[in-house]
């Protein structure tokens, strides 16, 4: 190649650029190990070696468990200033993180050349920060939900408080195969500290598995972990199979009869009844229905329903006849066997 001006030129050009790369040097990076401690609900003390002298500080960059850098954080990265002293690790304090959040540390040491390797968040102690919850959280209930009183449509559940400073509990339910929640409760704290609290959740649906989880609130706090369902008696359960009632005693009171009606008396024979249908025929047989009077399931079971039979012609034999009712089905009806039994006569 002929050495002209052009060329050399060239040459010094070249020369220049090498010069100006092979003097840029960046910092080493810090570390490896990372240290994490004095973890509070929105704050972390970090330790780390420096292994430059040629740095202008450090830049500490905050990761959320994905490891994707946190933009809602309002500083991030947060700069350190090198702190040449004889003690080789620099120390910071992390702060304005969410309580019981993880994040993941990646630190850099950087000088007007560029910025080194990143260090790598690789354990527990190691660049990853775990908040703790919330000083004001409550704590998660006892872990164990008990499950009981359990009916088609309902059940009955109790757990510990494990906390003094909750407002309340929420109960989660939720349908065990698909995890659809289907019900919220809330309930207030009526016990102290190591008291238990109890439950019951109604409007379920027969022969369904359920699971419920717990958790104590604070205003201002949130909530604390929810309870786990592990096992058939521990925040799990399956609601009956809902079988039509039993029928009501089959004796049928009738008196207070008058020109226009009666009134009726029966046992409840059952316990998952929604309520009674009485039927009032006109003359001894069931061919003709004249009324039918729906009452609802008032009393428990062995005890005495009531019911005003009204709107009837004077002067007239009628026949009543009680049948027990739920979502299901219908009871089989009463059968009418003597003049006091489910047999009247209204009066002129």
């Amino acid at each position: 190649m002929p050495y002209n001006k052009k060329n050399i030129l060239k040459f010094s050009g070249l020369s220049i650029l090498l010069t100006s790369m092979l003097s840029a040097a960046t910092p080493a990076t810090p570390g490896p190990y990372v240290g994490v401690y004095n973890v509070t609900d929105t704050t972390a003390r970090i330790s780390f070696l420096d292994n430059s002298t040629d740095e202008d500080g450090f830049k500490i960059y905050i990761h959320d468990s994905n490891d994707v850098l946190d933009s809602t954080l309002p500083v991030n990265p947060v700069l350190v200033g090198a702190h040449n002293s004889v003690d080789p690790y620099q120390y910071a304090d992390i702060t304005g993180l969410d309580a019981n959040t993880l994040y993941k540390l990646h630190i850099t040491a950087y000088n007007a050349d560029g910025e080194s390797v990143p260090t790598h968040a690789s354990s527990k102690n190691n660049g990853r920060i775990r908040t703790s919850p919330l000083v004001c959280k409550p704590l998660m209930p006892g872990e164990y939900v008990g499950t009981y009183n359990i009916t088609d449509t309902s059940a009955r559940i109790s757990f510990l408080d494990n906390s003094n400073n909750e407002d309340g509990f929420k109960v989660y339910v939720y349908n065990y195969n698909t995890n659809a929640l289907v019900k919220t409760i809330t309930l207030p704290a009526v016990s102290s500290m190591g008291g238990y609290q109890y439950a019951t959740i109604t409007g379920l649906t027969p022969n369904t598995l359920y699971k419920v989880a717990v958790t104590a609130f604070a205003s201002g706090c949130g909530e604390s972990a929810p309870t786990h369902a592990s096992s058939v008696t521990n925040g799990r359960f399956r609601t009956t199979i809902n079988t039509c009632p039993l029928m009501p005693g089959e004796y049928v009171g009738t008196y207070n009869v008058t020109s226009s009606g009666a009134r009726v008396s029966f046992i409840d024979n059952a316990s998952n009844e929604t309520g009674f249908h009485i039927y009032a025929y006109e003359g001894s047989t069931t061919n003709t229905l004249a009324k039918t009077v729906t009452v609802g399931s008032k009393s428990g079971i062995g005890q005495y329903q009531y019911a005003n039979i009204t709107g009837l012609d004077a002067n007239k034999f009628y026949t009543v006849r009680v049948s027990a009712f739920n979502s299901s089905c219908e009871s089989p009806k009463t059968t009418p066997n003597s003049v006091n039994n489910g047999r009247f006569t209204t009066k002129p």
